[in-house]
């Protein structure tokens, strides 16, 4: 598939520039880097020197002994080349000693453009969100909203508490295109714990979105926040969309490309963790059309039962031992870390698909991965979409399946109303593609 714009671009940059020599095909190169990140380089092009993307070359840092590493080329341009590591990541200690070589006005000039492009978004958010809010509405013209939520990280990248008490409850945090359909990205100042833990803050938030905005067609639910809607009492009815039709084709289509790979081409079964879920139970089911067993994993199931269709076998359980020769894994757990919990039974090798919200973290996946287990994302991409800026930990072209079902039914606003089989017939008409990739480190 075509690497779409922007998705090489996974690690914090550090803008630190320390020589390296690189070693390839009996060749040895003298260069410096451009940037330094945890997982990966971008290194200076050398004149006259072409380095073919997916060449595997070794890194050497003159004067750090131990700092040798082994990188796959993953782009190159005019001016630049970059590598992401081959089973290897930096610790925090050694890219500290990797920055103290540089100079410092390096250091300082990087965290002052760190600094700087934080700034800017928090100040065009608060602009955007006051006195401009009234233009951004009309040049918009949405027909459809995302509707998401954040824990205090995540928010505290567009805004601080004291631009908060100057903005209204919800707020306009990007712009979204769909080939011909806009919209944007609104975000209620409520925490995620605040809207799972109290009701009445669901449905003011709920409300007043559809008081702000009543003449869009769909407002997508992000993640966890169908749940409390019901857990409100509140009906998902149009315009809201809870996203569970998008979500599951996105899975459906993931779990199709992840039996096509040559190491799991034999793998007969997948597991599904939080399978009693609204949307895990209802992805068991999806799955038995190409999979003889799905292993719908949950701790919520007092005991096993085994259901057969027509297609094949659900095992519902929460038992561990059921994991434990399984290769292919679905991640629908309430909270990505928790699949920590379950890591010492889960087999060298296996493939984790992630799909929690909050998504599984860097800390999280560089343990899984000492135990050479594969965390990857799901996403939709269709090659018309944007979404600017970025949310935290996506590419903006990737699309969360919980926005999909919204991008669908604006353009057939009976597909929701079928099957399922004629909704991922539908979505895959108008472009939607499911994609497995790595995670952003942040």
């Amino acid at each position: 598939m075509i690497r779409m714009h922007g998705e090489y671009r996974r690690h914090l940059r550090s803008g630190i520039r320390i020589p390296v020599i690189l070693s390839y095909a009996n060749h040895t190169i003298e260069t410096q880097t451009l940037d330094i990140s945890a997982g990966g380089l971008r290194l200076k092009r050398p004149d006259r020197v072409y380095i073919r993307p997916c060449e595997v070359i070794d890194v050497d840092f003159p004067g750090k002994p131990g700092m040798k590493v082994t990188a796959t080329v993953t782009h190159t341009g005019r001016s630049h080349i970059g590598l992401q590591f081959n089973r290897r990541r930096f610790s925090e200690n050694e890219l500290s000693k990797l920055y103290g070589t540089a100079p410092t006005w390096q250091r300082l000039t990087a965290r002052s453009k760190r600094a700087l492009w934080r700034n800017s978004r928090r100040f065009a958010v608060f602009l955007a969100n006051t006195y401009l809010r009234t233009f951004v509405h009309a040049l918009a013209r949405p027909h459809f909203l995302f509707a998401v939520y954040g824990n205090k990280q995540q928010v505290g990248s567009y805004f601080t508490p004291g631009m908060a008490k100057r903005m209204p409850p919800n707020i306009v945090l990007g712009f979204i295109r769909n080939a011909d359909m806009r919209g944007l990205l609104v975000a209620s100042q409520f925490l995620e714990h605040e809207l799972q833990e109290d009701p009445e803050k669901v449905r003011l938030y709920l409300d007043q979105l559809q008081r702000d905005y009543p003449d869009v067609q769909r407002i997508a639910l992000v993640g966890r926040l169908p749940n409390f809607a019901m857990k409100a009492g509140i009906e998902i009815n149009e315009p809201l969309v809870d996203g569970s039709l998008g979500t599951r084709y996105m899975i459906w289509d993931v779990a199709r490309q992840m039996r096509e790979r040559p190491q799991y081409s034999q793998q007969t079964s997948i597991v599904v963790l939080g399978g009693a879920g609204r949307i895990g139970n209802a992805v068991c089911q999806d799955l038995t059309g190409m999979y003889d067993k799905v292993i719908g994993f949950d701790p919520r199931y007092e005991e096993d039962r085994e259901i057969t269709t027509e297609r094949g076998t659900v095992l519902q359980t929460s038992s561990l031992a059921h994991l434990q020769d399984e290769k292919l894994f679905i991640g629908l757990t309430h909270h990505g870390d928790a699949i920590l919990e379950l890591q010492q039974h889960i087999s060298p090798g296996a493939l984790i698909a992630d799909d929690t919200h909050p998504c599984i973290s860097l800390t999280a996946r560089e343990r899984l991965r000492v135990r050479q287990i594969t965390v990857e994302k799901v996403v939709l991409s269709h090659e018309e979409f944007l979404m600017w800026p970025r949310m935290p930990a996506w590419n903006n072209r990737d699309i969360p399946g919980c926005l999909v079902e919204a991008l669908v039914l604006l353009r057939q606003p009976d597909a929701g109303e079928g099957d399922f089989s004629a909704f991922c017939q539908e979505a895959e008409f108008l472009g939607f593609t499911g994609r497995l990739i790595s995670p952003l480190d942040e």
